[in-house]
């Protein structure tokens, strides 16, 4: 077998694995490498020693110099190497190194007892042919999980340019009792200390850490086997990458940047988040190429729509606190599951399905809404808590938000334009919030409110004297989540 060394070595192992496992072997492992040390000889040399080590009955060649990037050079090593290795059949994998280099490992398709393959990132494996109208493909399978077998340790070592005295520290996951820990839970407002003491397990470290390994349980259910967490780079003097999860799984490796904090806890600049998703980016080529899946895991906090589409464009998936009620289908999309949820996690997604219909609004994390509540002006005497409130909607999307004080549920609102027909501003926001919350709760005209400058109102509600009023409100308020109460 002939590999192109480049930075994108996933193609180059794969293709290994598949060929040792079905096409007849492989006896020797060719390694074709430039004058680049970061892009192509520095790959080269780790392939070769992973090589080693999961397969020592093959033999690893490269040459003894780094070689040209032209497709005569290319064409010319292959030659050799088939002239040194006579009777052997050939398998050329096109897909590594710069382009030019692909063209001369194609022509060689031409060869006796040689095929040339190349992989796409999106679309898969090709076999490349010569015919007399030039170069054809066609598509052949391989099994993206017959690299899982791997450590995820083997493939940091694999991918990632590592100073030779540094070394990789890790944990591994454990097996936990997932349904009954989103119990205890949504019982104790997400304490995680008191949600691993609860079930006598180890809960001296930070929340944030056994956090950590709730998640990893949740990918040894969805059948991953190759988890690491808490990986550490060190070398003699500093640490030189920290990764909170990571796994070997259906031919990439999965990433998972936890961090439990919220907005609050974090601070709140765009610019500060922003470079938490530059970084992240960063990461995931370093670690893993281009078939590298990185999720960005926030449960406190809540992406604004420049830094969800920032994510976007680099490749990078969010799970933030908005979407912490979808949390179990979100990680099993993101791990490529196919079919319905195991059982522990079916049962626990059902918990935060009901969670949801009742009124909750996030999972495994509580925002602080003193954050919402803050003045841009000094402590006074008198809290201007309306701006905070109004921060609160602005947070959500939406333009009511209702609050408790002393077991009375008030409801302030932004007005945005000007009642339809001419109508009678307080009598048109009278007659919204009658349709939209009877028969839950009683609105009175005479306990409503409205700003002098007619850009904001408030309403003290009127609930039945059904003990149950309370939690029937706030299911029904769920459906107005995240939309204006005034104009849905």
């Amino acid at each position: 077998m002939v590999v192109l060394a480049s930075e994108q070595l996933w193609p180059n192992l794969q293709g290994l694995v598949h060929w040792v496992k079905h096409e007849g072997g492989v006896s020797d492992l060719c390694i074709f490498y430039t004058a680049d040390e970061k892009r192509s000889a520095g790959p080269a040399h780790r392939l070769g020693r992973l090589c080693n080590q999961l397969y020592p009955q093959i033999h690893v060649h490269l040459p003894s110099a780094p070689l040209d990037i032209t497709p005569e050079a290319v064409r010319g090593q292959i030659r050799r190497w088939q002239t040194e290795l006579p009777g052997r059949r050939w398998v050329i994998n096109a897909t590594g190194g710069l382009k030019l280099m692909s063209v001369g490992a194609m022509e060689c398709s031409a060869f006796e007892d040689t095929d040339v393959v190349y992989r796409e990132l999106a679309e898969g494996w090709f076999r490349v042919f010569k015919t007399p109208d030039g170069l054809m493909g066609r598509r052949f399978q391989v099994d993206p999980s017959e690299t899982d077998f791997i450590s995820v340790q083997h493939l940091l070592c694999l991918q990632f340019d590592a100073p030779p005295e540094a070394h990789w520290i890790r944990q591994k996951p454990q097996q936990l009792p997932i349904h009954e820990m989103v119990q205890q839970g949504l019982k104790n407002h997400w304490d995680w200390k008191n949600i691993f003491a609860a079930h006598r397990l180890e809960s001296s470290e930070q929340a944030g850490f056994l956090f950590e390994r709730f998640v990893a349980a949740c990918l040894l259910e969805l059948g991953v086997r190759q988890i690491a967490t808490n990986l550490v780079l060190q070398s003699p003097h500093q640490v030189l990458q920290e990764i909170d999860i990571a796994a070997n799984h259906q031919g990439r490796l999965l990433i998972i940047d936890c961090k439990l904090r919220t907005d609050a806890e974090e601070g709140t600049r765009v610019e500060y988040l922003t470079s938490q998703i530059r970084q992240a980016y960063t990461t995931a080529r370093q670690l893993g190429g281009l078939s590298a899946r990185l999720l960005l895991l926030r449960p406190g906090r809540a992406f604004s729509h420049e830094e969800t589409a920032l994510a976007k464009t680099l490749g990078l998936e969010i799970l933030d606190r908005d979407a912490t009620l979808e949390f179990f289908r979100k990680l099993a999309a993101f791990c490529n599951h196919q079919g319905q949820l195991p059982e522990q996690l079916r049962k626990a997604q059902e918990e935060l399905d009901r969670a949801k219909a009742a009124g909750d609004l996030e999972a495994f994390a509580v925002s602080r809404i003193s954050r919402s509540i803050a003045s841009d002006t000094p402590l006074q005497t008198i809290v201007p808590v309306g701006s905070g409130l109004d921060r609160t909607m602005q947070d959500f999307g939406q333009d009511w938000i209702a609050y408790e004080i002393d077991g009375h549920i008030w409801i302030r609102g932004r007005i945005f334009s000007r009642p339809p027909g001419g109508q009678r501003l307080d009598k048109y926001i009278f007659g919204k919030l009658k349709d939209r919350l009877a028969p839950y709760a009683v609105v009175d005209q005479k306990n409503m409110w409205i700003s002098k400058q007619r850009t904001t109102y408030s309403v003290l509600l009127r609930l039945p004297p059904d003990p149950s009023s309370l939690s029937e409100l706030r299911r029904h308020l769920v459906q107005f989540v995240r939309k204006n109460l005034l104009e849905s």
